[in-house]
């Protein structure tokens, strides 16, 4: 075996650590060199890594193509990183090539797969090498307190759809950590404790102005304050080989789509959602205390819990203690990216344009006064969310995951407010309502089974504004353009949350008909949250965190044609999945005024419906 050591320091208070490992094969050559047990020292920062594999045959034991769930359950290669200095640390974990000396062709990227198992979360992620650009491949990134230590397992094998094209072919690669002191190098946020944002090759780090306008953000100064209200911004270019210097224009032409950062945060529990009927309608909307930070609360922590993360469950959990939100549990990240906007679709002129039941991903644009894509199976909202940025583990939102957004937005760190319903009537992102939404009903038309409240909709193109108009600023949910739209009325959006209470959940929904083991195989666990609700009065069937029963004690309002159940925060829907109806849709629609907002969710039997539609989440 072959022992290679590559230590440079670059400038002070920057570790870098290079361990790698080797073996070659007969049909695949992989080569990789390694070394063990060594730890770098630059003033009062120190960071140890350890190699505590004992075999030299790791990332690849098999010479053949080897399909996931087999290579999963071989060794892999495990390190641990501890920080030993008196300075809490940020470190990033890079894969990086290496060339051999002997030369030979290189086995492509596309018959590569890798997979980092974080041992302290349990939590982890599979990707193809070619979702990765081929310079600075960031594995994950994280911060490590004084004293702290974090184990990972790489694995890696050569995927098994590889043919005889593959045969005879190498790959070489290292694995690099850098650790940097806080604040020596990129701008952190105090108050985050290390939840700041994820920045990986497709996410350009910007900042908005007032007039919409967006600027490359230069991520050594404050360019976000969440302690401000000024939430994290980047977005995804179009031409992604144009380079933008701090401070230039980025023009919207060449913008993709837009998302927000969500830093990981413990909230502080006030109502464990413990209703199982309706009883009566009061205020009792209040701010919601929360603390960000990595690492998670726990049983054995006074004042904290450990999230039960489990339909119905509270597990230990008290009204007062601290809980780590179960939305940033599934992924192994600081936190998780949210599209700006709901999903729009590339190309679309009106609004029946934007109709369109297919997975194509090439579609998804998440942008303002865009058309909202509707009427696709969700089926094919998850496919088309799935297969965006794979890289960056994205997705379609789940239901804990709008929960974690509306939680943030009703802390000090958001508007704490009513979000503004976007009443656009043509389903174009961005819009606000110019008025609050009364209780009131018109004599209008029946939508989506309810009488349409309210006079101020946009149904004829007034009483509404677009998103370049400061007036929208009401419908984000900082009340500032750094904020998430959307979350109110424009289209009901599908979350993947669904109760097995009910028979037609995977068929009906279409997803099986794309990944046909979705609910057998625990690999795609992390992608939706499970409920076992049979009755739209099952609260208490919440997962705490979700948004739903914590918004409790849950009432009812009777309208002439229907019985609505308008009794969630912000008097916003509150209609549980039950037996008929299994997945939850969240936000309302453009003409459903009061009963739109953050805090409203319902529930759906699955389908394509011209009125619904979702939004995608990276967690890189």
């Amino acid at each position: 075996m072959k022992k290679k050591v590559w230590i440079w320091l670059t400038v002070i208070l920057l570790i870098v650590m290079i361990l790698a490992c080797a073996a070659s094969y007969a049909l695949f050559r992989f080569n990789v060199t390694k070394n063990t047990n060594f730890k770098l020292v630059v003033g009062s920062l120190e960071l140890s890594v350890t190699d505590t594999t004992t075999e030299d045959r790791y990332i690849l034991e098999n010479t053949v193509p080897t399909k996931d769930e087999i290579a999963l359950t071989q060794d892999g290669y495990t390190f641990t990183l501890t920080n030993i200095g008196t300075i809490d640390s940020f470190y990033t974990i890079y894969l990086d090539d290496i060339l051999l000396s002997d030369g030979g062709d290189r086995l492509d990227n596309q018959y590569l797969k890798l997979n980092l198992w974080n041992h302290t979360t349990n939590t982890s992620k599979t990707t193809n090498l070619s979702d990765y650009s081929s310079t600075d491949r960031v594995l994950t990134t994280g911060y490590l307190n004084t004293g702290e230590s974090i184990t990972y397992t790489l694995r890696m094998w050569v995927d098994y759809t590889a043919g005889n094209e593959a045969q005879n072919k190498y790959f070489a690669t290292q694995i690099r950590v850098v650790g940097t002191q806080q604040n020596a190098a990129e701008y952190r946020e105090t108050i985050l404790n290390g939840a700041d944002p994820v920045l990986t090759d497709h996410l350009v780090p910007v900042q908005i102005v007032e007039d919409g306008t967006v600027t490359k953000a230069d991520t050594t100064s404050q360019w976000y304050s969440y302690e401000k209200k000024n939430w994290a911004n980047a977005v995804v270019l179009k031409d992604k080989g144009i380079t933008y210097q701090n401070g230039e224009t980025i023009p919207e032409d060449n913008i993709e789509s837009y998302f927000v950062w969500i830093p990981k945060y413990s909230y502080q529990l006030w109502d464990l959602g413990n209703y199982s009927s309706l009883t009566s309608i009061e205020a009792k909307e209040q701010t919601i205390p929360i603390k960000f930070g990595l690492t998670n609360t726990s049983d054995s922590n006074t004042g904290e819990c450990t999230t039960p993360g489990v339909a119905g469950s509270s597990g230990s959990c008290q009204v007062g203690d601290y809980m780590t939100h179960p939305a940033f549990l599934a992924f192994d990240s600081n936190g998780f990216w949210v599209g700006k906007f709901e999903t729009g679709y590339e190309g679309a002129t009106s609004t029946s344009d934007a109709q369109v039941n297919s997975n194509d991903s090439s579609k998804i644009i998440i942008k303002p006064n865009v058309y909202s894509w509707r009427d696709l199976t969700l089926g094919n909202m998850f496919s088309a969310s799935y297969n965006y940025i794979r890289s960056d583990e994205s997705h379609m939102m789940k239901n804990t995951e709008w929960g974690a957004v509306a939680y943030l937005q009703h802390s000090i760190y958001g508007s704490q407010t009513s979000v503004r319903v976007n009443n656009n009537s043509a389903y174009i992102t961005g819009y606000a309502g110019t008025e609050e939404p009364t209780l009131g009903y018109n004599n209008g038309t029946s939508i989506d089974g309810n009488r349409v409240e309210s006079t101020v909709l946009g149904v004829d193109g007034t009483h509404t504004v677009n998103y370049l108009n400061s007036l929208s600023n009401v419908a984000s949910t900082t009340g500032n353009k750094s904020g998430i739209y959307d979350m109110s009325g424009g289209t009901w959006e599908y979350v993947m949350g669904y109760t097995t209470g009910a028979s037609t959940v995977g068929g009906s929904s279409g997803i099986t008909s794309i990944y046909p083991d979705f609910f057998t195989n625990s690999s795609w666990n992390k992608y939706y949250d499970e409920y076992t609700s049979t009755t739209v009065h099952n609260y208490n069937n919440r997962i705490l965190g979700d948004a739903t029963g914590e918004m409790g004690p849950f009432g009812s309002q009777l309208d002439p044609d229907t019985t609505r159940y308008k009794s969630s925060w912000h008097e916003d829907y509150a209609h549980f999945v039950d037996s008929s109806s299994s997945w939850f849709r969240r936000s309302g629609g453009w003409s459903d005024g009061v009963s739109a907002g953050a805090f409203a969710f319902s529930s759906y039997a699955i389908g394509s419906a011209a009125h619904i539609s979702f939004r995608v989440v990276l967690a890189p």
